[in-house]
């Protein structure tokens, strides 16, 4: 016994290399699991897009604000211009005078009627009282028929001579008013085309008065129907407000475009222009994804898309609905909501219940936060 303890004891100090094998198991079980783990299937990355409102296709316009109550004004006679009292964006109420002509030749015209209005109404008393003792003469029979028919020719011209000489004065007298421009309502001076001493041709717009309520002006195509009195929707600056349709123009543009009159809010600033959307009032918005995610269906307007499952990863198929096109999106109408996901290239190389690694597409901001934590251990 005390033999083979010794035996053991030389042989241990001898050759230590039996106590080394236990430790080079446990490092080849671990080099076997770190393996496996390298040769794990790795996620495929996929361009991924979110789903948008179709509120941001293309059909933006660009408008111009102008006011609902809106005159351009102009003199309605000949003349030169003796002053201007009011400048661009004074305030005006009805009936201030904005600018007026040299009166002095129109009233020399006016004096000038009245006189002949004057001595017509005297000529006109003096045949009248003629006709009166005409009258009277052939009552006693001191007077022929013919004397009486003659005087009641020269009673119907003196009338007809009053007559002439009262509308003349009247033109007179309204031509001078003329030459007073005034405020047809309240509101703001918007333009003015003229200075003093210009000669003014009538019917020349001079002066431009903005009044109350506010219009956006659009040139649209030509195809896009509208209608007096239909809702629409302004979209700008993400920005929703409601509208309807005050008018449309008669006469096409160049390029087959027509004038639209919209309503606008009373805050807008008159001369503003921006670019603004259309939209129908729909209960909710249309959405929008791009083509390059749309796969063939069984009719025109069915497809299907490859959708990201709420878990980031896993895809799902989901057959859509689609609708019109803009450029490069399509209305999506049935099968997708606001913030899906779906897969925008290479779809036809992947399947439902696959796990990928989605990539955000360009223009759709950063990457999804799923996506961050294995970004930054790579």
């Amino acid at each position: 016994m005390k033999l083979l303890s010794s035996e053991l004891k030389r042989s241990s100090t001898l050759n230590p290399s039996w106590l080394i094998l236990p430790g080079l198991l446990l490092a080849l079980s671990a080099c076997k699991d770190a393996g496996s783990e390298s040769h794990a299937p790795a996620l495929r990355p996929a361009l991924v897009a979110t789903v948008r409102d179709a509120d941001a296709s293309s059909l933006s316009y660009v408008g111009e604000v102008r006011a609902a109550q809106r005159a351009e004004l102009a003199f309605a006679v000949n003349g030169v211009l003796s002053r201007v009292v009011v400048d661009v964006g004074s305030p005006l109420r009805k009936g201030d005078l904005l600018a007026q002509l040299d009166p002095r030749p129109l009233q020399a015209q006016a004096k000038a009627a009245q006189a002949d209005m004057l001595r017509a109404q005297a000529q006109s008393k003096e045949v009248q009282l003629r006709m009166e003792r005409m009258r009277q003469a052939q009552a006693a029979d001191a007077a022929s028929h013919a004397e009486w028919s003659a005087v009641q020719a020269e009673w119907a011209a003196a009338q007809a001579s009053l007559k002439a000489a009262q509308a003349q004065h009247e033109v007179a007298s309204w031509s001078l008013k003329q030459t007073e421009l005034r405020a047809p309502f309240d509101g703001v001076l918007a333009t003015r085309n003229l200075e003093v001493g210009q000669a003014v041709a009538p019917g020349a717009p001079v002066l431009t008065v903005d009044g109350a309520g506010r219009e956006l002006l659009l040139n649209v195509p030509q195809h896009l129907s509208f209608k007096v009195g239909q809702p629409v929707t302004l979209i700008q600056s993400q920005e929703r407000h409601a509208s309807r349709v005050l008018r449309l123009g008669e006469r096409l543009q160049a390029g087959g475009l027509r004038a639209l009159h919209l309503s606008a809010p009373a805050t807008a600033a008159v001369g503003s222009t921006g670019s603004v959307q259309l939209a129908e009032p729909e209960a909710q918005p249309a959405l929008q994804v791009p083509l390059r995610a749309v796969q063939a269906g069984n009719s025109a307007d069915k497809a299907q898309v490859l959708r990201l499952a709420a878990d980031g990863q896993h895809l799902e198929a989901v057959t859509v609905q689609l609708g019109r096109t803009h450029a490069d999106w399509v209305e999506i109408k049935a099968g997708l909501k606001r913030g899906d996901r779906v897969v925008l290239a290479g779809a036809h190389q992947l399947q439902a219940g696959q796990s990928i690694k989605p990539v955000t597409q360009l223009g759709q901001g950063q990457a999804h936060p799923q996506t961050q934590p294995q970004e930054q251990a790579r």
